[in-house]
């Protein structure tokens, strides 16, 4: 009798430490891996003074209702520095344009 004891024992025993074995590998799976943090790039030096020259230039063209040659310069602007306080305001005025420019082929085309 005591062997068949033994053997429910040692049954149990082994059934959990399957069962363990089962849990940690489904807890381990459940737990959410974290991304390793972005890879800094190097900033790129940004001529400040040839972008706000650029914006300068598109504003000015803007106001002559020169939308191409406006057009032209913020995406120059853009093109320095698409990230700086000027490339932001250049991308602004360039869906501005773009509005206009649309605005402008529906009036021709009727």
């Amino acid at each position: 009798m005591r062997a068949k004891t033994s053997m429910t024992t040692e049954k149990i025993f082994l059934k959990l430490i399957l069962y363990t074995m089962v849990f940690m590998v489904v807890a381990g799976c459940a737990i959410p891996k974290t991304a390793p943090p972005p890879k800094s790039s190097p900033r790129q030096h940004v001529d400040a003074r040839a972008q706000q020259q650029y914006y300068d230039l598109g504003l000015q063209q803007y106001t002559k209702e020169n939308y191409g040659e406006a057009k032209e310069a913020f995406e120059q602007v853009i093109e320095l520095g698409p990230s700086t306080a000027l490339g932001q305001k250049a991308q602004e005025n360039l869906k501005k344009i773009q509005r206009i420019l649309k605005t402008l082929e529906e009036i021709e085309s009727r």
